[in-house]
């Protein structure tokens, strides 16, 4: 209780003194009583809606909460950030005018520019943009991969957390209509499926039945399909919701390899899929099972491990050479990034070594899913969410 009454006192004091700062400085501009008007019912609206979020969003248990957080979270940064710019190399010029007075006109019509673009970009992060996914294929060769699995195909979906959104959004429609075009040998989903409850896929488990492989749907668990990010009434609740999503993991068609692993058969060759549950550095739960899920495998098999963080893979997939292929998610790439031709940044990177895309040790890969839905922040800037193909070949080819 005292944490939330801390951000509301913080979120207040940020909505006024920002405000205040970008009225002082625009204010020869808002001369009209309309524009005065607009000004301040603007600024009401925010204050409102941190009241709001105060008094009945920051205590919602259910999906609702993260919806709603997510709503009013994409709000502030899509008028505040440009704000906030605007204030800080306006002030600047403010500054320097009497000095430097074309460099400060320069840099105030800068301020005006360079807000308007982020404003326009955060926009389109936040409708269009979270879900105008990316197919990215790799064609990758793995050792010991059988002959009869030459050119087998694994669309990798990772991070849907389905409670972010409501029941009109229109992302999952299209992601279940671009898995289909791709058509797979085989479908898997690297955790995530769920914030917290799993009554958030109750209005999607139709859409998910339409998705088929010749080989099957697998999937994992990641750390929030525990439900350890809300209270519950007693740890029994907890338990009955896990068993709730399991049962609709199932219903959607997915199989859980949760410490396990199956073969896949073609022809007379044998490929094996593992996974385990998740496996983090902490504060992340390591509930994962790495050699119990592979168990008695030779070296030479040819194994694929769905793991949901990738932290897992230096820490202990490193130790296990039959694992070829190590497909994980997790990450999100923080939904920001900047790429430019091969070169990519993301804050990601300073949390994990790998956290988005395709990474190799030795004979040994990683592919990062950067997921395909969003949590917190409604939307994702610069780095779209991603469908992944993954396209296998004998290494000797």
């Amino acid at each position: 209780m005292r944490n939330s009454h801390f951000i509301f006192i913080a979120g207040l004091i940020f909505i006024l003194l920002t405000d205040t700062i970008f009225w002082l400085q625009i204010k020869r501009y808002l001369k009209k009583r309309r524009a005065l008007l607009l000004f301040g019912l603007h600024t009401l609206f925010f204050v409102s809606a941190l009241v709001i979020f105060q008094l009945h969003i920051s205590r919602l248990t259910g999906p609702d909460g993260y919806f709603w957080s997510g709503k009013f979270i994409g709000l502030l940064f899509l008028f505040y950030t440009p704000k906030l710019t605007y204030i800080l190399f306006n002030g600047i010029g403010l500054l320097i005018r009497k000095c430097c007075r074309l460099l400060a006109k320069i840099i105030r019509q800068f301020a005006l520019i360079l807000s308007v673009f982020l404003f326009l970009v955060l926009l389109y992060s936040i409708t269009l943009g979270r879900y105008n996914y990316k197919v990215e294929s790799f064609q990758l060769y793995l050792e010991n991969l059988p002959p009869a699995f030459d050119g087998f195909t694994i669309v990798q979906l990772s991070d849907i957390h389905l409670g972010s959104f409501g029941e009109s959004y229109p992302g999952i429609r299209k992601l279940i209509e671009e898995v289909k075009k791709l058509q797979p040998d085989l479908i898997v989903f690297t955790g995530d499926m769920i914030n917290n409850f799993a009554s958030e896929m109750d209005p999607w488990i139709p859409a998910f039945q339409q998705l088929q492989a010749p080989y099957g749907k697998f999937a994992i668990t990641g750390n929030h399909d525990y439900g350890h990010y809300t209270r519950w009434p007693d740890e029994t609740s907890r338990e009955q919701n896990l068993k709730q999503y399991f049962q609709n993991m199932e219903t959607m068609g997915f199989h859980l390899l949760n410490n396990t692993r199956i073969p896949l058969v073609r022809e007379k060759d044998t490929l094996w899929l593992a996974g385990v549950e998740n496996w983090g550095n902490p504060p992340f739960p390591q509930y994962g099972k790495l050699s119990q899920a592979v168990d008695s495998l030779p070296d030479q098999a040819c194994t694929v491990l769905l793991s949901h963080d990738p932290s897992h893979w230096r820490a202990e997939v490193w130790q296990y050479p039959q694992i070829a292929l190590t497909l994980s998610g997790h990450t999100h790439a923080m939904q920001f990034g900047i790429k430019i031709g091969d070169k990519e940044w993301s804050p990601s990177s300073y949390l994990y070594p790998e956290y988005d895309g395709l990474y190799q040790h030795q004979k040994q890969y990683l592919h990062v899913n950067r997921g395909q839905g969003y949590i917190g922040y409604p939307g994702r800037i610069g780095l779209r969410p991603v469908i992944t193909t993954l396209i296998l070949h004998p290494s000797g080819k």
